[in-house]
């Protein structure tokens, strides 16, 4: 039987419970968003004993089934100040479903200023005391961590940010070559995890399972279809992964260049795809890298600098555009730089991206240059002001700097696709009850929604609600699967979806079963920020988008705020 794991910080005292019946048909963010709207006061302070720390598997995690392996994580986030759910690539959410762990449920605060490690194997669950822990950074800790645990421990871990409980404090993940590289980094829910006094959660490898599949022949068909099918339609993610879309997107005049000021990058070729793929082979790094057990696209990749030493892992879009195009920063070693120190200390790369062009923007540091940024971002490992502002976020610093043109959405740090080009992506970033979330709502182009019969031009404001409000429902069901969203947020994985889930458990549910499972997630989210004290006015982008001509373009966001406002109702 599946079992929850409910850790009281403040007594220590660590309880197994059977897993109750309104969770029994709820996994990934389904349950974290569940357990958060059930357990966690709305008003409550989100670094106090009243919230909690949900980390969940996926109903499809550990079943084999290609892309299902990722990992939610969700409370009340320090940063919006709502419901919160951060997934994560890595190798956890393989192993604690495979575990048969349905959720570890983190709740109060220590009495003292401890840390400690919730040690998790196939017989018990423990928690250490860890204070010679203390300081770490992702990357030295994880190496200590598997020094003493094994090479095969799966590590969730928070970094300097997180101790400090930093606003964009992410929890990093081990990826399956052991590197803190993937992190649950949006809404600081690293600091919920700093709060509860907790540096590490590791999990042993699950050398067998304890899912009981319910129609084996039929899952292993609809695994091996669309394993093939991925390996087939993915092959430009494989290659070049998600940076990709830099080319893209500086063609259609949609990329985030110099805090926002422009849409297109005048030295895109020296960050785009080629220029990373061209880095990464001739200096015998890995440009197709899984990022979780049974992941067959690989887009993930493994940089390394001019002299073949290992730099990061992995680079991708939003990182590439936040630290690079976004902050005048045209040197992807600079920019790999900055993405490890964002992995070490533990912060999401797309706050901090925001925060260096904000800086640069109020003079503190010239546009372009990459030096001083390091050295900015650097200040967080010392403990400094500068470093503890650094990590707050880009809303903290753009009141710190008395700054009017801040990309925000619910004090989140807008990605790297310009709402005034990506209307359906800006109607994501004012909707989603994240905040500013890329993931939440991912219409890029060739997206459509729930009616496959309806095409949409991102450009064009018409159907941008319908579309955002529909790529919202498939991804929250994407998300409690597990799914990576590269499976294709569309009507097709939705069947796909139900077809699994009753191969997997025997139950009989419908496509129609599946995408009120995603409604029913989202209302969960809205009405747990609604009591938190989130009006209609939340959902809205920052006034410049609305009014500020964006070049190359001349475009604004334009999609009617009437729509928006009553998208849910």
């Amino acid at each position: 039987m599946p079992r929850i794991i409910r850790v009281n910080m403040q007594t220590l005292e660590v309880k197994h419970q059977p897993v109750d019946k309104s969770y029994l048909r709820l996994g990934g963010r389904g349950l974290t968003s569940w357990i958060v709207s059930q357990e966690v006061p709305p008003t409550c302070h989100p670094l106090s004993e009243k919230n909690k720390l949900i980390i969940a598997p996926g109903l499809l995690s550990g079943t084999g089934i290609p892309l299902s392996n990722k990992l939610s994580i969700g409370a009340k986030s320090p940063m919006t100040g709502g419901i919160k759910e951060s997934n994560v690539g890595g190798t956890t959410s393989f192993n604690l479903a495979r575990l048969g762990i349905k959720a570890i449920i983190l709740e109060g605060k220590p009495k003292d200023d401890a840390l400690y490690v919730l040690h998790i194997s196939s017989d018990k669950v423990s928690l250490l005391q860890a204070n010679e822990y203390r300081g770490c950074g992702n990357y030295e800790l994880h190496q200590k961590l598997r020094e003493r645990y094994g090479d095969r421990v799966s590590i969730l871990s928070i970094g300097q940010a997180g101790e400090m409980r930093l606003l964009a404090a992410s929890i990093a993940s081990s990826d399956v070559k052991g590197h803190p590289s993937r992190h649950a980094a949006r809404g600081g829910l690293g600091a919920v995890m700093g709060s509860k006094g907790i540096k590490a959660v590791i999990t042993d490898n699950a050398t067998s399972s304890r899912i009981e599949i319910k129609d084996k022949k039929t899952l292993q068909k609809l695994s091996k279809d669309l394993a093939q099918k991925l390996v087939q339609t993915k092959a430009g993610l494989t290659k070049y992964g998600t940076a990709q879309m830099v080319d893209t997107a500086n063609a259609l005049g949609g990329m985030a260049s110099y805090n926002f000021h422009r849409g297109s990058f005048e030295q895109a070729e020296l960050i785009n795809a080629e220029t990373l793929y061209r880095n990464i082979t001739q200096r015998g790094g890995e440009p197709s890298v899984p990022c979780m057990p049974g992941c067959v696209v690989r887009c993930s990749n493994l940089y390394r600098d001019k002299n073949g030493r290992y730099l990061t892992s992995s680079l991708e879009y939003e990182t590439i555009v936040l630290m690079g195009s976004n902050c005048g920063i045209s040197d992807l070693d600079v920019i790999a730089s900055l993405d490890y120190h964002c992995d070490d200390y533990g912060l999401d790369t797309i706050d901090t991206g925001n925060v260096i062009a904000l800086m640069m923007e109020a003079g503190v540091l010239p546009f372009g240059d990459g030096g001083r940024a390091l050295k900015l971002l650097q200040e967080v490992e010392k403990g400094s002001v500068m470093g503890r502002v650094v990590g707050s976020g880009a809303s903290v610093v753009g009141k710190i700097l008395g700054l009017d043109r801040v990309p925000v959405v619910k004090n989140q740090g807008m990605p790297a696709y310009d709402p005034r080009t990506f209307k359906g992506m800006g109607t994501t970033y004012a909707t989603s009850p994240m905040g500013a979330d890329h993931t939440a709502g991912p219409a890029i182009p060739g997206r459509g929604g729930l009616d496959p019969s309806k095409t949409y031009d991102l450009t064009d404001p018409r159907g941008q609600v319908e579309l955002a409000r529909d790529l919202q429902i498939i991804i929250a069901v994407c998300d409690a699967m597990g799914w990576c969203f590269f499976v294709g947020p569309d009507p097709n994985t939705m069947h796909l979806t139900a077809k699994l889930l009753n191969a997997c458990y025997g139950w009989q549910v419908s496509f129609e079963d599946v995408v009120e499972m995603g409604r029913r997630i989202l209302r969960w989210e809205r009405d747990f920020n609604r009591s938190a004290g989130f009006t209609k006015a939340h959902d809205r982008l920052p006034a410049f988008m609305l009014e500020e001509k964006q070049p190359p373009s001349g475009r604004i966001f334009d999609v009617d705020q009437n729509e928006i406002e009553n998208m849910f109702s």
